[in-house]
């Protein structure tokens, strides 16, 4: 073995030694880290009950007026809470709520939709948030409503965007693909 060999040799053994050690050390120091011994299923579910908590008492009022069936003043709460917290999906759920209470069922509808996408927790019944067994409820009785209406407006697009919306809502939340 000549010179260049043995000193490739030794090279390669001192990395792969001191690749080792790092990997060790990185080891060492992810099972030492606070996340490491923290649940992260015990996380999720207080992220869910500060977001219920936060939004029990941020839509309270309007809770209370939609089951007073007070609409215009629930209208106007909810404006004020959207304005405030625009990002807040919730918002879109009491929004759809209020329109079905209207009799608006294709613009609650379109409502739920947006809630979904915008928050796909309010169909997965792994979460608190699950809310797909309610919104069923609206879609079975609106669906048969929007095909009685379809038949008497064949050419209505707007009928034709609401059973869409259904379809969607009824795809999402049996768990279908988009």
């Amino acid at each position: 073995m000549d010179l260049i060999q043995k000193l490739t040799i030794s090279a390669l053994l001192a990395l792969t030694i001191v690749t080792a050690g790092m990997l060790i050390q990185n080891h060492i120091a992810v099972l030492n880290s606070p996340e490491a011994t923290t649940d992260p299923q015990i996380d999720l579910q207080k992220i869910y009950e500060d977001k219920i908590s936060k939004n029990t008492i941020l839509y309270a009022s309007v809770v209370d007026l939609l089951k007073q069936k007070q609409f215009s003043q629930a209208d106007s709460k909810l404006q004020e809470i959207e304005a405030s917290n625009p990002d807040n999906p919730q918002s879109l759920i009491y929004r759809a709520k209020l329109q079905y209470g209207l009799g608006e069922s294709a613009t609650a509808i379109h409502s739920y939709r947006l809630a979904i996408d915008s928050s796909p927790d309010y169909i997965d019944k792994k979460t608190p948030l699950f809310m797909g067994d309610e919104i069923m409820d609206v879609i079975s009785e609106t669906r048969s409503k929007l095909l009685r209406e379809k038949k008497l407006k064949p050419g209505d697009t707007s009928i034709d965007i609401a059973l869409e919306d259904i379809y969607y809502l009824q795809r999402r939340i049996a768990g279908g693909c988009e």
